[in-house]
């Protein structure tokens, strides 16, 4: 991606883009990890696909130019927070504030700012969950803190944003009364129809619940305690003098055996 209108910093925006790609890779890697212990652990999945992009270079222009800002590396640095971006599709809105949970608990991840549209919709009907947060990159000489822009919604929340964006386009931002009111009413039954799929799938989930399932999951939870303690750790090998003594003893017992005439025996076979 070229950012022709400042050739002096072509060598800063390359580095920049190597940092907010790098970003998009962790934040995906980390995404990835969660959906698929989500998975293994409820026999579901949150998460129902991740897209991710750096935004363009004429997004970037315009946003700066909006904001009266100078197009410099700095300024869209400093001033442009969605420039890595993610967006989360799952299924109910549940599982929006679940993996907004998850992502904001990782040690290594800082919340920089929220904005929650599904409590507090925009005028015009669009509902979705918002995070600016920023994650460490590790080069060969640096750690360099970097923002990624997340946006967290159901399948209905992006069928209808998809929809609005690209009216938004088609008028300039000046689409006719009559359609801007037949949107708000799309995002109301969008709405309602979230709120209806939460509480089947909800009643559905309370009806495959039982005991059982509970007691297992009770007598694992040692287990897996063991399991999970012994991933980051060694255990010391058998030395070698403890091996020699154990060979020594087999050898021993084996002239023992043929001394008094007697077959051993493997697997039911005389030797």
């Amino acid at each position: 991606m070229e950012l022709p209108m400042f050739y002096d910093q072509a060598e800063e925006w390359s580095n920049a883009l190597l940092l907010y790609d790098a970003a998009l890779k962790e934040i995906n890697t980390k995404l990835e990890i969660l959906n698929n212990e989500f998975k293994l652990a409820h026999q579901y999945n949150p998460i129902e696909h991740i897209t991710s992009r750096i935004k363009s270079p004429q997004s970037i222009a315009k946003k700066l130019r909006h904001n009266q800002k100078e197009l410099t590396v700095e300024n869209i640095v400093k001033y442009v927070n969605d420039v890595a971006g993610i967006r989360i599709i799952c299924s109910f809105t549940s599982d929006i504030y679940r993996i907004a949970d998850l992502i904001a608990n990782q040690n290594d991840v800082k919340v920089l700012k929220i904005k929650d549209y599904i409590m507090c919709p925009k005028d015009n009907g669009y509902t979705s969950y918002h995070m600016i947060i920023s994650i460490p990159i590790y080069l060969s000489n640096q750690t360099v803190e970097t923002k990624v822009e997340i946006q967290i919604r159901t399948i209905a929340m992006d069928f209808w944003a998809s929809l609005e964006h690209k009216i938004y386009y088609k008028f300039e931002g000046n689409a006719p009364e009559h359609i801007r009111k037949e949107l708000k009413e799309c995002s109301e039954i969008v709405s309602y129809l979230d709120q209806k799929m939460l509480s089947l799938n909800e009643e559905i989930k309370s009806c495959g619940e039982n005991q059982n399932g509970a007691l297992q999951q009770e007598l694992s939870e040692p287990y897996r305690t063991v399991v999970v303690e012994s991933f980051g750790t060694i255990i010391e090998e058998e030395s070698e003098v403890s091996k020699n003594i154990g060979k020594s003893e087999e050898v021993q017992k084996s002239a023992d055996s043929k001394k008094g005439g007697k077959k051993r025996v493997f697997f039911g076979l005389g030797l």
